[in-house]
């Protein structure tokens, strides 16, 4: 037999003398079934101690059960020690005890719940005053005769520790106050989010049977917390269950019906700090379980019970949960805002149900969960809003207003359509929305009938409709009779000729009763031949009804003749609403009147053993199907319903999984059609009837079978924006697809085990890029797109003005911030390429509502954003945010080219673009990061992911746009096949660089000790600023316990001193107090100074709340800050910390210095100033970092922290962390190397002179030679125009020296300043033949030198026609090298011949000679060799090498390094500022992880929070906010419209135009 358990938690506090003074004790009711099922003994511990010990110990006490029955075997006697064993633990470590209750006793609620929960604080409180009143009269009587030790009683710290044992009891008991386990509980973590619907159906009796629905709440814990990344301030579930489980059923009827069911609503509202998962599953336990003993996992009620168990006609009970998280948008988060919601409570109506003919008093409630908005609802043709439907449904309903929320007033509205089966429902629907005058009022003129009223209008139907469905059935055999009666209702529900009989014979009577209204003469009720026993007088409550019904209606005879009327509608409306309105038309026709967005799930308690309906409106929804393990999962969270893939069916599956089961049997999943509007009716049948309960205005559907016959889908969409496809064909295959990404396993630490994912996850993006995958096939549809866009650029199609969007990328948040970057590189590298990266929100506001909202303070509009047909990166790696996916629909109506970066395949985002496009792989457009749903709140490898496969897009759009010379032309491309070289091969030697920031390699294995020096010294930053932030905290405990000791003692530090030393003058007294009292006050500062002392740390430092400021570039500081404040969001005020970021290059000094105080905290990241492009970056920065550490009061100022890749410390700053480099040296880091290596070298020899010279005492040979040694090295350097002698690679790496951001940025002043000397001297000379080359060569490698150009040009322009044909190009470069081909050459011409005339003029030849390389340009290649667009990455041993090999002697090396500063830039952004966000989550992660793990360690678990969520609970945002979504679907079909009427004009304006000309040319 199950049980139920009753957990009663306790309080940690102990005591010395009597550990545990207080029971928990189990009342046995007087109950049968107790006695012969449960024979056992209850009794309560109480462990007293004689020893008396100064240190406070952890106690509890449990109530366990000592079996009674004697067993010779070993192992009972085993497993009974173990279950003692268990039980004395829990008390004692868990501090909760367990009570068994058996689980078909559903009496014992109430009363005798309320008994046995109380007694124990009860108990504890008289044991209280017992040991108090034993202790005060020691020495009478009763102390003498007590058997405890009279040491014992005599003990003064005996009544105290009883009565601190009461209070325990009181507080865990009464008040319900229990420990908080951070991290407990065996669940893991949660995930945190907006508004979402989730539930599961267990159709498979198993999930009930074997384990009690143990491994179903598993499930719905499972997508409760993924549900939970929606938005999770509270919370609930609904489920619906016999109203008395002793319902017989009749098995051997053809047809039984169900037994009544009722609604167990389980809600709960979210602490900060608590996981709301865990509370639902709780709560669910609590009101729908029957927990057990010794730890045994609770049973869910009737889960042995018949109802739910398989038999021969199936009729049998389907458990269901439909639950919601709710992110409170209008409203503050309360219980009674919480779904599930309902309006009217449980009240018993007549009803006839669709198996049986025969009326029956069933209760009847509706439960809703919903997400969205609500915001109007249309009754004749007219739309009220939500502020005052809710007051109207108040008079309508005759109940109050549950909760101000808009999601009630649904259930309201759904309360007054859901009807199918009672007239008096159907009465009330009719009156108030059937009518012609039927509106909405906030006061009505005339009050609206009662509940009671509307029973006795009902009777009238009532009686029609049964005898109806008798009277032609007096001479039918009796067996036959309940046959003959559902037969004769069905044609009454099915055919219209019976519908109309029943309606004209109901309208005669109710005609008459309001015709002898007015006369009083309630007798004469109807003259409607009925049977003799129906016939009577009306009763005067009946009078009183159709009083108040005619007040609504007008029946005059004239349009009764005519079939009009109000009362002949309302008959009308109220019988077509009995039979009709079912739960799927009770939602068709609340979307059709309702305005704004909607994510629904209706149930109700007449429907819930056989159906429930689902509705998706401008929000998602998606069901998944399994049909081998006999579950249904449906959610909002497109993520959540994969949580039946992490689980298995308790006692096996339904089918086998192995290699012969059909396709049938694997799991699946149906998106609903969010962006139309689609409603999906879920049918599994009872008793047999496999045919789904749909009424007659919806016959027409189409009937869809699922789970190998055992649920039928019934779909209806209220637009055609959903391709009109089979649903075979919308089926998405969750089992054995590879694009699908099972959620993740829990873990202690989400935040941690993302970071150390990192480098796994960017070493996966690499090789799917290299490989023929899904990006892939994207990357191809995007080049596609690309050349097509561009081709209509060059052939004029499309204009080029500052208005058009030629490529558009959006996003939100962190998403929106990583694109920003990737288009302003993508910006720098085509100049003349109209890229934009615009907010997902301002372009809902600029185009998706009926008026749009104006960007203030940016550029954007209608007008300035002029978009013909852009490509569209939309950039949302949990692909469901509302605002992306809002634009994923409405930017179809302005492109066809539509791309997206997302965690996976299997996305919102992603099903919207693969019903756009076709579902097959050629026409993909998703590109994947494949990291899949992450739970933790701080984005790390998330944003890490994103960044890298931007990346990889960046490199392919470059390779696409640059391997055409007109489409480089015309972009004005500004980078080169080596500049993409040098960055595909920074991009592959930066996982070498993640490993070593995180500590673990590509592969998930933690990385060698001496490669793991970077991640401990951001660990050891991590532990010393998470000691700032615990400062507070830990004086505070140490001043408890100073305080605490001194007053206890008596001696407080100084008095106490001076007692000892034998001061007993008393007027010293005086002063020693006055100096402890000193101590009092001030003692938290001591503290805090004993603290720093002990620690090493700043003693200048403020002691308030710490601010930490991140300085970067702006998407590292923004995702960075947002990171770190999410890791401090939940924790306590006493360690709480305030995040600021800025850019250091910028704004960081002006927005921030003037609030640097003593013991601010500063991290900057450094870019690499050791690249000449770089280093006034880095010396800006620096300076930045200076002037917020210069800033000092009392000699103390703020704390600063860098991390970058050059070795130097500031000066000012208190640590420099140093990030490995691991690519090659840039040519600019060649040449100061070879330098240093040079000076080195020399410093040697002159060592080693000065050694010879002592040895051989020959100054005057020695000192000679060492001067004749140094002139030829520096002429080395200087007399051949800086071309350096090169040494090996290994030596300049050896002979390297650590220069500082001011010492890079005067080495490579110096270096230019001399070239250009030098430069200058030579363009001083004669410019002949023989320095024709020389002169092209260096503006090749300087980019500069317009009219040196111009010179140029025309000395190769022999005939000075203003034009370089071929013969002139290739004879100006054989002169200076007779080896190059004339094959080089003419490539070498065909791509600067732009024009493709044959000849160069002057702005080609210009942008010829900017090139850093032709002859290397012509033999890069963009394809692998399977023939794949592919950049190759750069084998050079140094970034340079070949092109300074290549070169004549005249070349500047700074010169031509300057070729590399696009390069430089592009590895700035995209390598080494991810190492430096990288590096700071890491250091991040340690602080809020040392802080986190504190509070439960000082507070023995009572304090814990979760650093990996957030109080607001959102990881994604799937509501419309800020900007409205309710007109996203009308604005597409008018810009639809619009478009097509704009290029029709346009269309017809050029005919116009081009006849215009044919006519005058006709003229002429």
């Amino acid at each position: 037999m199950g049980h139920k358990s009753m957990v009663a938690p306790c309080c940690p506090w102990g005591a010395t003398v009597l550990q545990k003074a207080r029971a928990s004790a189990c009342v046995v009711p007087c109950h049968p079934s107790w006695l012969s099922n449960h024979t056992g003994l209850c009794f309560s511990r109480i462990c007293c101690s004689h020893a008396v010990s100064s240190s406070p110990s952890c106690c509890s006490s449990s109530t366990f059960s000592a079996s009674m029955t004697s067993s010779s075997s070993s192992s009972s006697f085993v497993s009974s020690l173990w279950s003692i064993a268990t039980v004395i633990l829990r008390g004692i470590l868990g501090r909760y005890s367990v009570i068994a209750v058996p689980a078909d006793d559903l009496s014992l609620e109430g009363t005798k719940q309320m008994f046995i929960t109380h007694f124990g604080w009860i108990f504890s409180l008289l044991l209280a005053v017992t040991c108090h009143c034993l202790h005060r009269h020691r020495g009478g009587k009763t102390f003498q005769r007590c058997p405890l030790p009279s040491s014992l009683l005599r003990d003064p710290a005996l009544p105290v520790i009883a009565y601190l044992v009461a209070l325990e009891g009181f507080v865990t008991d009464c008040l319900r106050w229990v420990p908080v386990r951070p991290g407990g509980g065996g669940t893991g973590h949660a995930l945190i989010c907006f508004c979402g619907n989730f539930g599961i159906l267990l159709l498979n009796s198993s999930w009930l049977s074997v384990d009690g629905g143990k491994t179903a709440l598993d499930v719905l814990e499972k997508m409760v917390s993924v549900t939970m990344m929606r938005g999770a301030q509270s919370g609930g579930v609904v489920t619906f269950e016999p109203t008395h489980y002793n319902y017989k059923q009749d098995h051997n009827s053809s047809c039984p019906s169900p037994p009544p069911l009722k609604g167990v609503r389980s809600r709960v509202v979210n602490a900060k700090r608590t996981d709301l998962s865990q509370r639902i599953r709780r709560k669910i336990v609590r009101d729908n379980g029957t927990p057990s003993l010794f730890g045994a996992h609770p049973r869910l009620k009737g889960s042995n019970h018949p109802l739910y168990a398989d038999n021969d006609n199936n009729a049998r009970l389907v458990r269901g949960f439909f639950g919601h998280t709710r992110f409170a948008t209008t409203s503050k988060a309360s219980f009674d805002g919480t779904h599930p919601h309902q309006w009217s409570p449980r009240r018993n109506h007549t009803v006839f149900s669709s198996r049986d003919a025969s009326p029956a008093l069933l209760g009847v409630e509706n439960f809703i969960t919903h997400n969205g908005d609500f915001e109007f609802f249309q009754i004749n043709s007219k739309y009220y809003d939500v502020a005052l439907l809710q007051t109207w449904l108040e008079h309508v309903l005759h109940h109050p207003m549950p909760a101000s929320v808009d999601s009630a007033a649904i259930a309201g509205v759904v309360d007054l359509l859901r009807t199918q089966g009672s007239f008096a429902l159907s009465a009330r629907y009719a009156l108030c929305v059937g009518l012609p005058n039927s509106k909405v009022e906030m006061e009505p003129s005339v009050p609206y009938p009662t509940m009671e009223e509307y029973e006795d209008i009902a009777k009238t139907f009532e009686n029609v409709l049964m005898d109806m469905t008798t009277s032609g059935n007096h001479n039918n055999n009796h067996n036959n009779h309940n046959h003959n009666n559902n037969h004769d209702h069905n044609q009454c529900r099915d055919g219209k000729y019976e519908r109309d009989k029943l309606i004209a014979a109901v309208v005669a009577i109710l005609k008459r009763k309001l015709e002898v209204l007015p006369e009083k003469d309630v007798g004469d009720s109807s003259t409607y031949h009925t049977p003799s026993s129906r016939r009577g007088k009306a009763s005067p409550s009946s009078s009183t009804a159709i009083s108040t019904l005619s007040k609504f209606l007008s029946s005059a005879p004239s349009e009764e003749e005519h079939g009009g009327g109000d009362l002949h509608l309302f008959v009308r409306t109220t019988v077509h609403a009995f039979f009709d309105n079912d739960l799927l038309q009770t939602a068709k026709l609340f979307l059709e009147n309702a305005k704004g967005s909607f994510g629904l799930s209706i149930s109700s308690s007449l429907d819930a053993h056989r159906q429930v309906v689902l509705a998706a409106r401008g929000q998602t929804m998606s069901i998944a199907f399994y049909p081998k393990k006999g579950l249904v999962c449906y959610g909002s969270e497109q993520a959540a319903v994969k949580a039946g893939l992490n689980y298995e069916t308790p006692g096996g599956n339904a089918t086998t999984d192995d290699a012969h089961s059909s396709e049938a049997d694997n799991a699946v999943r149906l998106d609903l059609d969010d962006l139309g509007g689609e409603i999906c009716l879920l049918d599994w049948g009872y008793a047999g009837d496999t045919q789904p309960a749909v009424s007659r205005p919806n016959r027409n559907l189409p009937v869809e079978t699922l789970m190998n016959g055992t649920i039928r889908v019934v779909l209806h969409h209220q637009s055609k924006t959903c391709r009109d496809c089979h649903l075979s064909q919308r089926l998405t295959l969750l089992e054995r697809n590879e694009f699908v990404k099972p959620l993740l396993d829990d873990c202690p630490d989400p935040i941690l085990a993302d970071i150390r994912d990192i480098p796994r996850v960017c070493s996966r993006i690499q090789d799917d890029w290299h490989d023929v995958g899904l990006n892939r096939m994207t990357a191809w549809n995007l080049a596609n797109c690309i050349r097509a866009r561009m081709k209509a650029r060059v052939d004029g199609t499309i204009e080029s003005h500052g208005g058009q969007v030629d490529i558009l990328v959006t996003g939100c948040e962190v998403s929106l911030w990583v694109a920003e970057q990737f288009v302003a590189d993508l910006q720098k590298a085509f100049p003349r390429l109209f890229v934009r990266c615009v907010s997902s929100n301002k372009l809902l506001g600029l185009f998706g509502q009926e008026l749009a909202m104006p960007c203030t303070g940016f550029p954007y509009g209608k007008k300035s954003l002029e978009m013909k047909d852009p490509i569209i990166i939309i950039v949302s790696h949990s692909g469901g945010t509302f605002g992306p996916l809002a634009c994923s629909n409405l930017l179809q109506s302005f492109s066809s080219s539509i791309f997206a970066v997302t965690s996976e395949w299997d996305t919102q985002i992603g099903k919207q673009l693969r019903s756009m496009y076709s579902d097959d792989l050629l026409s993909s457009r998703i590109f994947s990061t494949e990291v899949g749903v992450r739970p933790a709140e701080p984005c790390s490898v998330s944003v890490v992911a994103t960044h890298q496969l931007l990346t990889n897009i960046f490199e392919h759009i470059c390779v696409t746009i640059i391997s055409d010379p007109h489409f480089r032309h015309l972009s004005g491309a500004v980078i080169t096949e080596h500049d993409l070289q040098i960055l595909e091969r920074c991009n592959q030697e930066n996982l070498k660089a993640l490993e070593e920031i995180v500590g673990v390699d590509c592969q998930g294995y933690e990385i060698h000790e001496r490669r793991g020096r970077t991640e401990k010294e951001l660990r050891s930053a991590g532990d010393l600023w998470s000691e700032h932030i615990l400062e507070n905290a830990k004086a505070y405990i140490m001043s408890f316990i100073y305080i605490v000791g001194t007053v206890t003692a008596g001696y407080p530090l100084v008095t106490g001193i001076a007692t000892a030393a034998g001061l007993n003058t008393d007027w010293a007294f005086y002063i020693t107090r006055f100096l402890d009292s000193l101590i009092y006050f001030w003692l938290p500062q001591i503290n805090v100074l004993i603290l720093r002392l002990i620690q090493g740390r700043n003693l200048r430092h403020r002691m308030v709340g710490r601010t930490v400021v991140i300085g970067d570039c702006p998407w590292v500081a923004q995702a960075a800050e947002a990171f770190l404040s999410k890791i401090f969001a939940c924790s306590y005020s006493i360690a709480g910390l305030n995040v600021l970021s800025g850019n250091p290059a910028d704004h960081l000094v002006h927005r921030h210095t003037h609030r640097v105080v003593r013991g601010s905290l500063l991290v900057c990241g450094r870019p690499d100033g050791r690249l000449s492009a770089l280093t006034s970056l880095e010396a800006s920065t620096c300076l930045s970092v200076n002037q917020a550490s210069s800033i000092q009061s009392i000699g103390g100022t703020c704390e600063s922290i860098t991390i970058g890749h050059n070795k130097s410390k500031l000066p000012l700053s208190k640590r420099a962390i140093y990030l490995k480099s691991h690519r090659p040296l840039f040519l600019c880091e060649k040449v100061l190397d070879d330098i240093d290596a040079h000076e080195d070298l020399i410093r040697q020899r002159k060592e080693k002179i000065k050694e010879e010279k002592e040895k051989q005492k020959n100054k005057n040979v020695l000192i000679s030679l060492a001067a004749t040694l140094t002139t030829r090295t520096r002429s080395s350097i200087t007399n051949t125009g800086n071309h350096i002698l090169e040494l090996s690679l290994s030596r300049s790496r050896q002979a390297r020296q650590t220069r500082s951001s001011a010492s890079l940025l005067g080495a490579y002043v110096n270096l230019e300043k001399d070239a250009r000397k030098r430069r200058n001297q030579n363009l001083g000379s004669h410019i002949g033949d023989e320095l024709v080359t020389d002169v092209i060569n260096t503006m090749v490698k300087e980019k500069q030198g317009i009219e040196n150009a111009r010179r140029l040009f025309n000395e190769i322009d022999s005939d000075g026609n203003g034009l370089i044909e071929l013969e002139e190009f290739i004879a100006a470069y054989q002169k200076k090298d007779a080896n190059i081909s004339r094959e080089h050459l003419t490539k070498m011409f065909e791509e600067a011949d732009i024009d493709e005339d044959g000849t160069l003029d002057f702005d080609e030849f210009l942008k010829v000679s900017k090139m850093p390389n032709l002859l290397a340009e012509l033999s890069v290649k963009n394809r692998d060799n399977r023939g794949l667009v592919q950049v190759q990455a750069s084998r050079e041993r140094y970034f340079g090498e070949e092109l300074r090999k290549s070169v004549p002697p005249g070349v500047n090396s700074m010169a031509m390094s300057q070729s590399q500063h696009f390069s430089m830039e592009l590895y700035e952004s995209r390598i080494a500022s991810m190492q430096r966000f990288v590096a700071m989550t890491v250091m991040f992660h340690q602080m809020g992880m040392r802080v986190q793990t504190f509070f439960p360690k000082i507070s023995f678990g009572l304090l814990g929070y979760r650093m990996d969520r957030t109080h607001s609970i959102m990881r994604i945002a799937t509501t419309a906010s800020p900007v409205s979504g309710a007109d996203v679907r009308e604005r597409m079909d008018e810009l639809r419209l619009m478009l097509k009427i704009e290029k029709s004009v346009q269309l017809i304006e050029r005919a116009w135009k081009n006849w215009k000309n044919d006519q005058k040319m006709i003229k002429a």
